[in-house]
């Protein structure tokens, strides 16, 4: 198959985050192998973790040392165990992100792998991962992504490369460098076209480190996406009252997420300035209990499309300023964890987000009747999650050992179901129910058989923690999937 480089390119580039597809290009033949190799190797130590495979980071250490001089390799003592450079691709000119603790780790792994967990000393791994990042410095194409959070071992700054190189980087992550406080200066000083920067602020307050964060933050032109961890509060606000009170960051930024955050009273003010702001994330965050600020402006949060709340308390007029406000640009709605008057907020998206196409929500089961009217009201829902009010979503979406969930209240869901049926709307693709929903094998029969009459097409069907499944439900689904060609269904039982 032969199609011009850029249409290829495209098709590489919209793959990006799909390294198994990549790979699968690779091999089609020497045209598509010639576009696709620049787009796997971008950032291929984060495919690695992705994709939980880290016996490939062997093979990948191995291909990347290997474009080391001769003298640096003997230096290191690895010329006996990495192989013959590759004659074909000059891999690290295509690397375009740096994460300083994933690349050292990766280095952790392969000493273990080749030499011992006995050769793996830290002075090693550093000394390895310096000389890595450096040669990345001088001889990729250019750096787009800079990870250096937790990355204490060296100064990324002073290695050769590093000023030319990182000028053109547009995400940042960094936290709040206790051996290495200046370093927000140096970026200052480099980075003048980042788009992205999360921070994270981990020690307490340093009086040289929040000037040179404040002056950062105070010469960043172009940034649309910012995310705040804050650990220490006193620390925070300073960063945040500089970030509320830039002219420049006021028209640019579209994205701003705040994790266990702790604010003052003026927290909804400060971030009404933000005209173009479309996305909201607020994780663990402190203070959204007060009264709502006087904000008198009609156009504040009218672009807002994205509003995801995790675990924090809300006054519930802050919620309803924020969803009348965005009223149909809001697009996509999540409570994660958050206790919230479920019926007051489906009346308020019924009445003023009705192009809502995602919405997840904790709930309780005297509530669920109103899943029907948010149905009837929101005609373009695309994804529909709700969970009890009694689960913690993080711990259902990767459980660990020992979790078990807590015992959930019985719910008899068979006449909500038949209701469901003929009211979801024409654009659902998927819905996750996590409740303790009794349904038998009747109700599940009729529930599809209204799917399939009002030509639903669904991608996926998932009901977690439900009462009274067996074999002879999955059996009904399955029948479903071989005799429907237009439908789809993924789904999962908790027997």
């Amino acid at each position: 198959m032969n199609l011009p480089h850029l249409c290829l390119e495209n098709i590489c580039l919209n793959l990006a985050q799909d390294s198994k597809t990549l790979h699968s290009c690779v091999l089609v033949n020497k045209q598509w192998s010639i576009s696709t190799v620049p787009i796997l190797w971008r950032d291929p130590f984060r495919h690695c973790k992705i994709l939980r495979k880290p016996n490939k980071l062997v093979p990948l250490l191995n291909t990347y040392l290997s474009f080391l001089p001769s003298t640096t390799q003997k230096l290191l003592d690895i010329t006996s165990i990495i192989g013959q450079r590759p004659t074909i691709f000059n891999y690290p000119v295509y690397l375009r992100s740096i994460s300083v603790v994933l690349i050292h780790g990766s280095v952790e792994y392969w000493i273990d792998s080749r030499f011992g967990a006995d050769s793996a000393s830290l002075q090693r791994i550093t000394s390895i991962c310096q000389v890595l990042c450096e040669y990345f410095l001088c001889n990729s194409s250019g750096i787009d992504y800079l990870d250096l959070e937790y990355a204490n071992w060296f100064d990324i700054f002073k290695l050769n490369g590093a000023i030319t190189s990182l000028s053109s980087i547009k995400s940042v992550v960094i936290d709040d460098q206790r051996n290495f406080p200046d370093q927000f200066e140096k970026l200052s000083s480099v980075m003048k076209n980042a788009q992205y920067l999360r921070l994270s602020l981990r020690y307490r307050k340093n009086d040289t480190v929040c000037k040179n964060i404040v002056n950062l933050l105070q010469t960043q032109k172009f940034l649309k996406k910012v995310s705040l961890f804050s650990h220490v509060s006193d620390f925070f606000q300073d960063i945040w009252d500089t970030l509320a009170s830039s002219q420049l960051l006021h028209k640019s930024l579209t994205s701003i997420e705040f994790h266990e955050a702790t604010f003052d009273n003026s927290a909804l003010l400060q971030l009404s300035r933000f005209y173009n702001l479309k996305h909201l994330k607020l994780y663990r965050c402190r203070n959204f209990i007060g009264e709502i600020q006087e904000i008198n402006d009609s156009l504040i949060f009218q672009n807002l499309s994205q509003l995801i709340i995790y675990k924090i308390g809300m006054n519930p007029r802050i919620l309803e300023f924020l969803l009348k406000r965005s009223n149909r640009s809001l697009n996509v709605l999540e409570f994660h964890d958050h206790v919230l008057n479920f019926h007051e907020t489906v009346l308020w998206c019924t009445n003023f987000c009705q192009n809502l196409s995602r919405f997840v929500a904790s709930i309780q089961v005297n509530q669920i009747s109103d899943i029907i009217l948010l149905f009837k009201e929101c005609k373009k829902l695309d994804y529909f999650h709700i969970y009890d009010a009694k689960l913690l979503i993080e711990d259902e979406e990767e459980p660990w050992v020992e979790y078990r969930p807590p015992e959930l209240e019985l719910f008899q869901a068979n006449e909500l179901l038949k209701e469901l049926g003929s009211c979801i709307p024409m654009t659902m693709r998927t819905i996750k129910i996590w409740m303790n929903w009794l349904i038998t094998i009747e109700d599940i029969e009729e529930f599809i058989s209204n799917c399939v009459n009002f030509g639903l097409n669904m991608k996926v069907l998932e009901f977690r923690h439900c009462k009274g499944f067996g074999n002879a439900h999955k059996e009904v689904i399955r029948n479903y999937l071989m005799n429907t060609v237009t439908n789809h269904f993924d789904y999962h039982f908790d027997l």
